[in-house]
Parts: C-alpha cells; sequence; structure tokens
C-alpha cells in the first residue's frame, strides 16, 4: 500500500546512508536492487526492522531489498527521494562487481518492469488451448484468431519491450533504441527473411534472420548503440545534435546489428540455451531434480535472473519450455514447507506470517516464504529443496512443459495445457501436488526450532520467578490499547489489503468507523503524523502502534482529513488526535476501515486480540503482555 510504503523508502533511504550513498537502484518482481558506495556502512538489522521489508540479501554487487508485492510502489518513492546519474553508477569502481554478477543485474532490470504481462500473455494461450481441448471455440473464427494473435504480440514484439527498459538501463535515448528495434521486426524484413534470396549491403552479405521474440541480440545492440549515441552527442554541435545524433546512430546500428550483432548475439543465445536442453535432453528426470532442489537457492542469491533469456529462447525456438515446468515444483514445494509450519508451529505470530506466506507462495511469489519463514527457521527450507527436487523428478519423467511464457503458480496452471498433450499436463499437476503436499509433510515430521510463547514458557518446568507481592504493578508488565474509533472490529487479516493483512507490519484489527474521529488509544508519545493526516504513529515505552485511516487513502493528498497533533507531542488516552469526513472518503471510492496494529514490541511480548464486536473508543482491543 502507498502511505506504508512511503514511509519504508523515506527510512530505506536513510539507513542505506542518504542520497550520497545510494549509485543506483531498480527493482524487480520483488526486491529493490541498490548500488551502494558503500556497504560497509550500512547495519542489515536495522533495515530489517523497517515496516514493508521482508529481508536483505547482499549478492552480486547489489544490495537486495526484498519487499514483495508491493515492490513497485517503494521503488516509486525511494525514486522521489534520490537522484541516479547512470554514468555515476557505471564508472563508480565501488560497482565493479564480476562479469556474471553485471550480468544479472541487466537482465534483471530489463525483464523485470514487463514480466507480468509476459506472464498475462502466456496464461491467454493457456486458456485459448483449455477452450479448443473442450471444443467450445471455432479455430477458424475470428474470436479464436483475434485472441490467438493478441496472445503472442508481446513475443512476436519482445525486441521492443526489451529495447525500451534496455535503453533505460544503459542511458540511450528510448525512442531511437525502439525504432531500431522495430526495424528488426518489420515486415519489409521479414519478408526478406521468408523470402529466402540473397541480400547484401554494401557488397557484405546479410545472415537473413528472424529477431521476432529474441532477447541477447537486442541487449547487445541496445547496449552498443548506447556508445554510439554518446559518441554523436560529445561530437556533434548542439545546433544539429538532436536531429543528426539519432539519425546517425540508427543507420549504423540497424545494418550493424544484421551483419555482426545480430548473429553474435543469436548464437550466444542459442549457446545458453543449448547448455540447459544437453542437460535436459541426458535425462529429463535428472534435470527436474536440479531446477526443483535448486531454484529457490538461486532466489536467495537473486541471481536466478539467469535462467530468463533461455526459457524466453525455449518458447521463441521450441513453442514451450521445459525449464518453467521443472521449476514450479522449487515454487510449490516451498509453499507447502510454509504450510507445515503453520500447521506444526504453536506460535500465534508465526502461524499468521506461515499461513499469509504459503498463500502468497501459491500465487508463485516466494519471497515472504523464503525469508520470512522457511530460511529463518532453516530446516522447512531444507524439507522444500528436498520437496521440490521430487516434484521435479516427477515432473521430468512426465516431461513437463509450459507452453507460454509465466511465473509458476496457481493462476497460471492454464499455460501449462494444450489440447493432444493431456499426459504432460496431468504429470505436471501430479508434480506440483507432490512437491506441495511433500513439502507440508518433511515440515511437519522433521520440526524445527522456535521460541516459546510466553504462555507456554510458564506453563514448562522452568522455574517461575517468585512473586514479587499482590500488588506487583501490572501496568509495567501490560499494555491496555483501546478502540481508536468507535466501530465494529474485524481481524486483521480481512482488511481488504494485502499489506496488512498478511501481518507483516504487525498484527491488530481492522475498524468499519461509525464516525470520524481518531483518538489516542494509550497514553504515549506521536512518532509520526503523515502530511496527509490519514496516518499517525504513537508509541508507549517499548510498544509501537499504527493508526491507519483507510485503505490507499493517500491518493485523496489529505483531502477529508484534519491533525490534531504533530509529531513528538505527549498526548493522553482519549485526547482526539485525527478527524476525517468518512462520507467524503466512501463517496470518493476508498474503503474507510480504520487499521490499528502494533509495529514494534518486545520479542518478550504478546498480543492479546478482540475482534468480530461492536466498540466504542477506548473500549480494551488490544493487549500488549
Amino acid at each position: 500500500m502507498a502511505i506504508d510504503y512511503r514511509i519504508t523508502a523515506k527510512e530505506l533511504v536513510k539507513e542505506l546512508g542518504g542520497n550520497s550513498n545510494i549509485n543506483n537502484v531498480t527493482h524487480c518482481a520483488t526486491r529493490l536492487r541498490f548500488i551502494l558506495k558503500d556497504e560497509s556502512k550500512i547495519d542489515s538489522d536495522r533495515v530489517k526492522k523497517i515496516p514493508g521489508v521482508i529481508t536483505v540479501v547482499q549478492a552480486g554487487g547489489q544490495y537486495q531489498v526484498v519487499i514483495g508485492n508491493h515492490v513497485k510502489d517503494a521503488f516509486d518513492f525511494v525514486m522521489e527521494l534520490v537522484t541516479i546519474d547512470s554514468s555515476q553508477a557505471e564508472a563508480n569502481p565501488a560497482n565493479k562487481a564480476g562479469v556474471f554478477s553485471r550480468i544479472i543485474d541487466v537482465i534483471s532490470s530489463i525483464f523485470a518492469p514487463f514480466l507480468y504481462t509476459l506472464a498475462a500473455c502466456g496464461i491467454l494461450q493457456g486458456i485459448l488451448g483449455i477452450f479448443v481441448a473442450l471444443n467450445a471455440i471455432d479455430t477458424a473464427g475470428g474470436t479464436y484468431q483475434i485472441l490467438n494473435f493478441i496472445s503472442w504480440t508481446a513475443f512476436t514484439f519482445l525486441p521492443v519491450l526489451i529495447a525500451v527498459t534496455a535503453a533505460k538501463k544503459f542511458g540511450m535515448n528510448v525512442y531511437t533504441a525502439v525504432v531500431i528495434a522495430c526495424a528488426l521486426v518489420c515486415p519489409d524484413y521479414i519478408n526478406m527473411v521468408n523470402a529466402g534470396d540473397p541480400v547484401y549491403f554494401l557488397g557484405i552479405r546479410v545472415q537473413l534472420l528472424s529477431y521476432t521474440s529474441s532477447v541477447i541480440p537486442i541487449i547487445l545492440t541496445v547496449w552498443a548503440a548506447s556508445y554510439v549515441q554518446k559518441f554523436f552527442d560529445k561530437h556533434l554541435p548542439i545546433v544539429v545534435r538532436n536531429l543528426f545524433s539519432p539519425m546517425f546512430t540508427i543507420t549504423l546500428m540497424v545494418p550493424l546489428t544484421l551483419l555482426v550483432v545480430g548473429p553474435v548475439g543469436n548464437a550466444v543465445g542459442g549457446a545458453i540455451g543449448g547448455a540447459y536442453n544437453f542437460l535436459y535432453g541426458l535425462s529429463p528426470i535428472i534435470a527436474g531434480i536440479v531446477v526443483g532442489g535448486l531454484w529457490e537457492v538461486l532466489v536467495i542469491f537473486g541471481v536466478h535472473w539467469g535462467i530468463t533469456p533461455v526459457t524466453v529462447g525455449n518458447y521463441a525456438a521450441l513453442g514451450y519450455d521445459t525449464f518453467t515446468g521443472l521449476q514450479a515444483s522449487a515454487v510449490f514445494a516451498q509453499a507447502g514447507a510454509t504450510l507445515g509450519v503453520f500447521l506444526k508451529t504453536k506460535d500465534r505470530d508465526m502461524k499468521g506470517v506461515s499461513a499469509s506466506a504459503a498463500v502468497t507462495g501459491l500465487f508463485g511469489i516466494t519471497e515472504p516464504a523464503i525469508y520470512g519463514v522457511n530460511l529463518r527457521l532453516k530446516k522447512p527450507m531444507i524439507c522444500g529443496c528436498i520437496a521440490g527436487a521430487v516434484g521435479g523428478a516427477v515432473g521430468g519423467a512426465f516431461n513437463a512443459v509450459s507452453w507460454g511464457y509465466n511465473m509458476p503458480g496457481i493462476a497460471t496452471i492454464p499455460a501449462y495445457f494444450k489440447a493432444g498433450h493431456t499426459s504432460q499436463f496431468l504429470g505436471f499437476l501430479l508434480s506440483i501436488l507432490i512437491s506441495f503436499v511433500l513439502g507440508a509433510v518433511l515440515t511437519w515430521i522433521v520440526g524445527f526450532k522456535e521460541d516459546l510463547p510466553v504462555s507456554e514458557a510458564a506453563a514448562s518446568n522452568e522455574p517461575k520467578i517468585p512473586e514479587v507481592s499482590e500488588k506487583t504493578d501490572k501496568a509495567s508488565e501490560e499494555l491496555i490499547l483501546g478502540s481508536p474509533v468507535k466501530g465494529h472490529l474485524i481481524p486483521v487479516s480481512q482488511v481488504k489489503d494485502e499489506v496488512f493483512a498478511s501481518r507483516t507490519m504487525g498484527d491488530g484489527v481492522g475498524i468499519i468507523p461509525a464516525e470520524g474521529k481518531v483518538y489516542a488509544p494509550c497514553d504515549g508519545t506521536i512518532q509520526v503524523v503523515f502530511p496527509t493526516g490519514h496516518a499517525v504513529g504513537i508509541s508507549s515505552g517499548d510498544t509501537e502502534a499504527l493508526i491507519h485511516i483507510g485503505i490507499n487513502t493517500v491518493e485523496l493528498n489529505g483531502k477529508g482529513f484534519t491533525a490534531h497533533v504533530q509529531q513528538g507531542q505527549t498526548v493522553k488516552k482519549g485526547e482526539l488526535l485525527v478527524s476525517f469526513d468518512k462520507d467524503f472518503i466512501e463517496n470518493s471510492g476508498y474503503d474507510p476501515t480504520v487499521i490499528f496494529i502494533v509495529t514494534e514490541k518486545k520479542d518478550s511480548q504478546n498480543l492479546e486480540i478482540c475482534a468480530d464486536a461492536d466498540v466504542n473508543c477506548q473500549d480494551t482491543v488490544i493487549r500488549v503482555i
């Protein structure tokens, strides 16, 4: 959610040393990838405690901050706070990581922005395949034909999509790069390829290759074109630069690509894909064991992007991809291991985290499951890898494949189906089912070490602390938090926002407000008041809480909200903090639910939370024990 990730971005920039220490930042599907001048000054433990941050990973010359599904929100807010000089980012010696690490960085930066678009097209292909198998659509009819070419459009013009993001990565004019890419998929050039007649440019024969759906050639082309453009930008007089720099760049790079860069890139891409396909050809079962068992390990170190050109190349060359069919086992296995944690743990907080992470994992986003649960507890991660290897072996035995680009998860299952290949599809379903169930069962059997909740520790055979007196000050041991607003309590898991519902930021309640006044839930100090007035943070002792009014209401830019307190102010329980116009929020199309969560407490403290009840202001809703 935007409001939360504005805080996340501000705290991140602060903890990472400020704008002066950040050379570059990009993002992939779930993590922010920072290139820093000096990582030694960073306290990773403090970064991990920032609301919205799942964990951090230092790998490949990058400081990677795992956010999850809302990474784009966090990225946008970070970019408002930093100034990125691409030339400095490339030139700074601190960023001279190994060649492999730099390649991974380039690939992740280029593909991340449009991966979901490719996946959407892949799912559409799978859905059409199901309709064809059920004879529910006429393949000769216009409806099928239109939907079919729509499903292939992103792949046909993949070089154009890559040109956009590659141009941004390499610091060249986006439109110049797009024109170069369009030339490679231009109908006139395609007609030359299909005709097969010899074509010469300045007496040199052109190797007529198809560049639709290609990956490596256009990346190399834009990289080279960025230097060509910078040369002309530097040496041409300013009065003609804007016109002639693009013209010279395009005129030079298109023929150079057709003569040299394209064939070289095509050979490199073919070799990379050929290495994996050779392994798969030797034994699909062994390939399944390797991919299913080790894929999520690659995810941990952030180097999983290196396989993207292989999978995309397989779709272009073969019309399907075997790697994704095996990779799915690893994804479902980690989700299953997280479910095993949910079933096994007796800790309430861990139950909440593991339940939401398991569900997220089933939809293909495994970072919350890995970093928030499995890797943290260690043994579930190992159980997930074992289950993934077994499931991958089953998938390999059935030659499970994906017929359209996708990120494995429940929603993308149609991409694995194609009429006439039912046995492969059933084998795929069996492989992910085995992976999921085995991951859960192994985790349940093997178990894991976790801290006992306070209630269990008291019931154990540990020596009990003697009671000092009957009049021990209970207030020093227990903090009572009253409802900040009058309304109806609901469990925070039912709040219609994924971050709050998953308890990533903390546990608490949602309150469907009956009126538009928010009061202090306890005596304390105001830690933060958002400029828009729709969120307030309050602390009391070691406990910090957040009161968030409405969902996505940051987009109202403060309209309908009036803050009555300021940061650093000391308040008493029941003191008016914020007034808001409930009707205006609803009429503007926003959910007015007030989210009240505990964002910080001692590890030794537990929460007792009330829900499903009508409450007045200051009625007890949370006890911090």
